[in-house]
Formats: C-alpha cells, structure tokens, sequence
C-alpha cells in the first residue's frame, strides 16, 4: 500500500494516534543528530483545537481521547499501512465547525535505542540499570562511549527551552491553567502539551467518518553531544529530538 523511504513512514489509522516533540537543550559542545532504531513515548490525551487557535495556543480543546495511565508507542516498530494502536474518538467531535490544529499531550520522558559518533567517541544508549544514567533535574540523561546500544530512559532535563508550538503542563485535559509553561519546563511538570498545524483544515460532515493520516520520519530522533567538553572517553550526554510530522484527514 505504502513504500518506506528514508525512514518515513506513512500510515492510516482509523483514530488519532501520535505525535512528538522538539526541545531546545542547553548543549554546550558539538553534537550530533542520529536515527533511533527505537523511540518510545507515553501520550496520555489527543485533542483538536477550536477556532482562533495557534501553534502557540489551543483554543476549546475538543478532547477526541485519554488515559489517566497514558499508552506506551514506539514509533520505530510501526511498519507502512499499519496500526500501532489508537487514542480516541471522532464522536465528541461537533458537525460543521473547521480545524485547523492538533494537540497532543505526552510525558517527558522516553525510551530509546541510539548510538553515534561524537568526536572520537562512539556513543550509545545505555540501560540505566547499567551503565547509562538517566536524567537529574538540569542534567540530561548520560549514554556510554564505546558501548553497545540498549534501552535507556532519557527525559526532557529542567529547564530546557521549548519551541512556541510546545508547553509544560500538568493535566492532561488540554485546559489552560496557572501551571501551564510556555518557556521551559521545570522540575515538577510531568507533561509536554505540543500543537500541530493540520495539513489541511478539518471539518467533520455528517456521514462521514474519515481516517487520519499520520507522516513522521525518525531521522534525527535523537541527539548525542559531548557532555564535559572532555573528547576522547568524555561523557556522552543524549537528548529526544522530533521526528517530523503531519497529519491530515483522509475521507
């Protein structure tokens, strides 16, 4: 039905399914983008925006599904014309009313498979049973140099700069509250609320019930960097970065 191509993957799925974030860490030596061979994130409520809303605000969000719980997906294992799963309903959607933006909430936190070349050091993930260590407050989560690639848990660090289309949260609802953190995040905000332009505005018809088309590419999913500036056997810090996205109604 599908081809894959350089990572990207097209599926059609009969509910809302996913999405992913960009964060603008605080890396102070070089780094390097590389593909995971697996990325895994809990999301815990789908949502589309009302009219008058933005990239940098969802406005009377329409709650299509949620779980206190949240559902686990690793994008990695999803193969073309497949199904990972789903989250909610188009039935609490109104007839006649258009839009234009997405909102998905998800945790800070990750689980990926990675490694890459950073300098002369050969970095990897790392469970952090092992030899990896996971986030702390400001710190982002430590990989291993020279190590063979496993599972670790890496999260979005304290205070982390977060692109206009991204929030810190702690609701799941979509409401805007008192807590709700444009700018970074800090140590107790557990979700990251992030807004998607449809590619093209939906109105749902009477009828009707169309599926949803999902576009990402994994290609540069996560980030290495040389933590201490120390090179050769320095540590190897690594961060989430976004897949690419889009989403369109498919009748």
């Amino acid at each position: 039905m599908f081809k894959i191509l350089n990572y990207k993957k097209i599926i059609i799925l009969g509910l809302i399914l996913i999405s992913f974030l960009f964060v603008g860490h605080k890396k102070a030596n070089a780094d390097v983008d590389v593909t995971p061979t697996s990325y895994i994130n809990t999301i815990y409520s789908v949502m589309l925006c009302g009219p008058g809303s933005s990239l940098t605000l969802c406005v009377d969000p329409v709650l299509l599904g949620s779980d206190t719980a949240g559902k686990s997906f690793d994008l990695s294992s999803i193969t073309a014309g497949a199904s990972a799963g789903g989250m909610g309903s188009l039935s609490t959607v109104p007839y006649g009313t258009t839009y234009s933006f997405f909102q998905v909430i998800l945790d800070r936190q990750f689980t990926v498979i990675a490694e890459g070349t950073v300098g002369s050091d050969d970095c990897a993930t790392e469970a952090n049973s092992g030899s990896g260590t996971a986030s702390s407050g400001a710190t982002p989560a430590i990989a291993v140099a020279g190590g063979t690639a496993a599972a670790q848990v890496i999260k979005i660090p304290d205070d982390s700069s977060l692109l206009t289309n991204m929030s810190g949260t702690d609701v799941i609802d979509g409401s805007v509250s008192a807590n709700d953190e444009p700018a970074a995040v800090d140590s107790d905000t557990p979700y990251i609320k992030f807004r998607i332009a449809l590619a093209t505005p939906f109105t749902l018809k009477p009828g009707r019930m169309p599926n949803v088309q999902v576009a990402f590419s994994l290609t540069g999913a996560v980030s290495f960097f040389d933590y201490n500036g120390d090179g050769v056997g320095g540590a190897c810090g690594v961060t989430p970065n976004a897949p690419a996205v889009s989403i369109t109604f498919v009748e």
